[in-house]
C-alpha cells in the first residue's frame, strides 16, 4: 500500500469515529411523591396546575430526576392497616411512593411499623412545635410542611378578649342575639377527640399533652368544652356541629359567611370556602380558639416522610425533594396559590417554615399578619398514641356530651 492509500484509510477511520452515534443518555430516575390532598383547591383544577408547577421547578434544578407529584383525595393517608393505603404507598409494590405527606398524629405508628426512615430538617428552619412533632424518641422522621390549628373567625373584635370556652360563647352570643353563636364540626373519631385535646391543652397548659389521651375524661376540661359544643344547638336535641350536618362539606362555613352564625371554628384555610360563599366579604378577625378552661394554642403538623425502602441514590433524591418542598419559596407558592392566575385566593394555610412569615407576600398579607402570633408558643398534638385511643375517646365524649 502506497502512502496515499494509507492516508486515505486513516482519514476514513477518523471520519467514521467522529460520526459514531453518542452513547444512549441515561434516563432520569423516577421519584413519586404523594402530597396532602386536603388543602383548598383554589385554582379549581384538582391541583393539576400545582403538581405541574412543582414538578417543573424541581426538575429544573434536578434534571436527572423525573418527579411525579400526586394529589389524590381517594387515597386515605390515615389508613394504617397492614395492606392498606399507607402500607402500599410506603411499601415496595407498584403503588409505592418514595415520599408521602402525612399528619404527624400517625407518625409514631409509621415509625413503629418500620415503614419510614429518619428525615431531619435543618436546625432552626421550622417552627419549634413542628420540630417536636416529627421527633420520636430523639430521632426526627419528617420534613414539616403545614401547621393546622383550631381558630375562631368572627366579624367582632370582641373575640380577642375571650379567655376560655365559656367567655367565648358569651361574646359570640352578644354579637347578634338570637343567631347561632358558633358554627363548627365536632363530628368524627378524629375531629371530636382532637378538639377535646385542644381544650385539655387550654385547661392544662403546663402539662404534657399526651396526658390528654388518658381516660376517664378530665372534668375541668369537659365543662367549658361542653359549653362550646352545646352553643351550636339552637333547639334541644339538634346539634348540627355534632350530628354530622356540618361534617365534610361547607355548610358551617356558609352559615358564618351568610350571617346565620356569629362565628366559625375550624382551620385557618377554611377561610377560602367562607370567602367563596360571600364574595366581597370583609376579612374577619381571628383568634386561637379557647375550647377549655384557658387559651393556649395546639397545632397539628403535616410532614413529608420517606419510604424506608428508599436507600442509596433514592435516599439522596428524596432528601433533595423534601428540602425543595420545605423551602420558603415553595411554601409561599402553595400558600398564595402562585400556580394560579392573578387574583386567585390564597390558601390561608399555616406554614411550618419560619422564614415564610418574614418574607413577602406573607409579611404584608392582612391575614397572615394575624395568623403568625396565634402559633407563638404553640405545642403540637401528640405524635404517638392518638390513632389507638381515638375511638375510645370519641365514645366517652359522645356519652358525656349527650
Amino acid at each position: 500500500m502506497n502512502w496515499k492509500a494509507s492516508l486515505g484509510a486513516l482519514l476514513f477511520t477518523l471520519t467514521a469515529c467522529s460520526e459514531s452515534p453518542d452513547p444512549t443518555p441515561t434516563p432520569p430516575r423516577p421519584m413519586k411523591a404523594v402530597l396532602f390532598p386536603y388543602i383548598p383547591d383554589t385554582v379549581g383544577d384538582g391541583f393539576a396546575s400545582l403538581a405541574a408547577r412543582l414538578e417543573a421547578d424541581f426538575e429544573r434544578e434536578h434534571s436527572d430526576i423525573d418527579l411525579d407529584i400526586v394529589f389524590d383525595a381517594n387515597l386515605d393517608v390515615y389508613d394504617l392497616d397492614d395492606g392498606g393505603t399507607l402500607n402500599q404507598l410506603l411499601g415496595s409494590g407498584p403503588s409505592a411512593a418514595q415520599v408521602v405527606e402525612v399528619d404527624t398524629l400517625i407518625l409514631g405508628s409509621l415509625v413503629s411499623k418500620g415503614w419510614i426512615q429518619p428525615v431531619t430538617p435543618a436546625a432552626g428552619t421550622v417552627h419549634p412545635a413542628a420540630e417536636e412533632a416529627v421527633r420520636i424518641s430523639g430521632t426526627s422522621y419528617g420534613m414539616p410542611t403545614y401547621l393546622c390549628t383550631y381558630v375562631v373567625y368572627s366579624h367582632s373584635t370582641n373575640i380577642r378578649s375571650a379567655t376560655n370556652g365559656s367567655t367565648l360563647v358569651e361574646i359570640l352570643r352578644e354579637v347578634s342575639p338570637g343567631k347561632r353563636p358558633l358554627a363548627a364540626n365536632f363530628d368524627g373519631s378524629w375531629t371530636l377527640p382532637s378538639s377535646y385535646i385542644d381544650a385539655w391543652g387550654d385547661t392544662h397548659p403546663a402539662d404534657a399533652l399526651p396526658g390528654a389521651l388518658s381516660l376517664p375524661l378530665d372534668a375541668t376540661t369537659l365543662t367549658p368544652f361542653e359549653t362550646v359544643v352545646d352553643s351550636c344547638a339552637m333547639e334541644p336535641g339538634v346539634n348540627p356541629c355534632l350530628d354530622g350536618t356540618y361534617a365534610d362539606n361547607t355548610a358551617a362555613e356558609e352559615a358564618f359567611a351568610t350571617e346565620q352564625a356569629n362565628g366559625f371554628m375550624g382551620y385557618t384555610e377554611r377561610l377560602v370556602p367562607i370567602l367563596k360563599a360571600r364574595p366581597g366579604m370583609a376579612l374577619p378577625d381571628v383568634v386561637s380558639v379557647p375550647l377549655g378552661g384557658g387559651s393556649a394554642p395546639t397545632v397539628f403538623v403535616d410532614a413529608l416522610v420517606v419510604n424506608a425502602g428508599c436507600t442509596g441514590t433514592c435516599a439522596e433524591d428524596a432528601k433533595a425533594l423534601t428540602t425543595f418542598l420545605g423551602s420558603t419559596e415553595v411554601r409561599s407558592l402553595i400558600a398564595f396559590s402562585g400556580e394560579g392566575p392573578q387574583g386567585t385566593l390564597p390558601r390561608y394555610l399555616l406554614q411550618a417554615n419560619r422564614a415564610f412569615y418574614q418574607q413577602e407576600p406573607a409579611r404584608s398579607d392582612p391575614m397572615y399578619r394575624k395568623f403568625e402570633p396565634l402559633i407563638d408558643g404553640a405545642r403540637p398534638f401528640p405524635s404517638q398514641g392518638f390513632p389507638e385511643n381515638r375511638k375510645a375517646m370519641q365514645a366517652a365524649l359522645l356519652e358525656a356530651l349527650k
